[in-house]
C-alpha cells in the first residue's frame, strides 16, 4: 500500500475524480459497517445537481469570499462564472492541485487552524458539503467557532451547511448508529469512520452532522448566531446562514486552537 497516498486518501480520491476517476469511495464506520459515498458527482457537479439548499443559499454569498474545505472546486468555479472574487482553502495538497487543475483562480494550501487576520479580509465563509462538521467533536468544533469570531470581519456572513442526523440524509448514519452514540454519551450526529478507495485505507477520522436544533446550542458561547436556515427536505443538507454575535465576546483562552 502507498501510505503517502493512504494518509490523504480524499485528497487522493478527489484528485483523481478531477482528472476523470469514477470509481467509489466507502466509509467504513467504527463498529464495523460498511456504506457507499456518492462518488464524483457529489464533488465536481455542477450547480443544477446541487442539493436544492446550497443552490438556493449561494446567492447569499457577497463580496470576497472564502470557501473553506473546497474540494475540487465546485462552489468556487460557480462564483467564478458569477463574477465573484473567491478563494478556495483546503489542509490536503492533493485537493489544492485538484482545485487548480479545474480552474480555481486561487486556492490557499492550508487548514482552518493556520488562518489568521487574513480572514478579516472576507465578507462571506462557505462551508458547503457539510463542512461544519470537518472538526469532529463538538468541543474542537466550538473552539474553531471562538477562534475565527475573535478575527473575522464584523459584517461577515457565513454559510454553513450540515445534514440532520435523524432522517437518514447523513452520510452512513442510521438509527441505530445515533442511539449508539446516544448511549456512549456522544452527540447522535458524530460519525466516527474510514475511507477506504480503490485498494487505499485511511486513517480514522471523526465528522460532525447536527440538525438545526443542535447547531444552535452547538454555536452558544462561540460569538456566533444563526440568522436564518435554508433548508428543503427533512433528509437534506440545510445551509444555516450565520453572523457573528455582538453581545457574546470570546474569550482570550478560547481564541485560538
Amino acid at each position: 500500500m502507498d501510505r503517502s497516498r493512504a494518509a490523504d486518501i480524499f485528497g487522493t480520491a478527489i484528485l483523481d475524480w478531477a482528472r476523470g476517476g469514477e470509481d467509489y469511495e466507502i466509509y467504513e464506520r467504527d463498529d464495523g459497517y460498511f456504506c457507499e459515498g456518492d462518488g464524483r458527482a457529489a464533488y465536481l457537479g455542477p450547480p443544477r445537481d446541487w442539493f436544492d439548499a446550497e443552490r438556493r443559499a449561494l446567492r447569499l454569498a457577497r463580496g470576497r469570499v472564502l470557501d473553506v474545505g473546497c474540494g475540487a472546486g465546485r462552489v468556487s468555479l460557480e462564483l467564478q462564472r458569477r463574477g465573484i472574487e473567491v478563494v478556495g482553502m483546503d489542509a490536503s495538497a492533493q485537493v489544492v492541485t485538484a482545485a487548480r487543475e479545474c480552474g480555481v483562480a486561487e486556492v490557499w494550501h492550508r487548514s482552518i487552524a493556520e488562518v489568521g487576520s487574513e480572514l478579516a479580509d472576507f465578507d462571506t465563509i462557505v462551508l458547503y458539503g457539510n463542512n461544519l462538521g470537518m472538526l469532529g467533536t463538538p468541543a474542537a468544533t466550538r473552539r474553531w467557532f471562538r477562534s475565527w469570531a475573535s478575527i473575522a470581519a464584523p459584517d461577515v456572513r457565513m454559510l454553513a451547511v450540515s445534514t440532520s442526523p435523524y432522517f437518514g440524509g447523513a452520510p452512513c448514519i442510521t438509527r441505530g448508529y445515533f442511539h449508539l452514540n446516544q448511549q456512549r454519551g456522544e452527540m447522535p450526529g458524530l460519525l466516527r469512520y474510514r475511507y477506504h478507495y480503490q485498494d487505499l485505507v485511511g486513517p480514522w477520522w471523526k465528522w460532525l452532522f447536527v440538525s438545526r436544533g443542535e447547531m444552535a446550542t452547538l454555536l452558544r458561547g462561540t460569538g456566533w448566531k444563526v440568522d436564518s436556515i435554508i433548508n428543503s427536505s427533512p433528509g437534506d443538507p440545510y445551509v444555516a446562514v450565520l453572523r457573528l454575535d455582538g453581545s457574546v465576546r470570546p474569550r482570550r483562552s478560547d481564541q485560538h486552537l
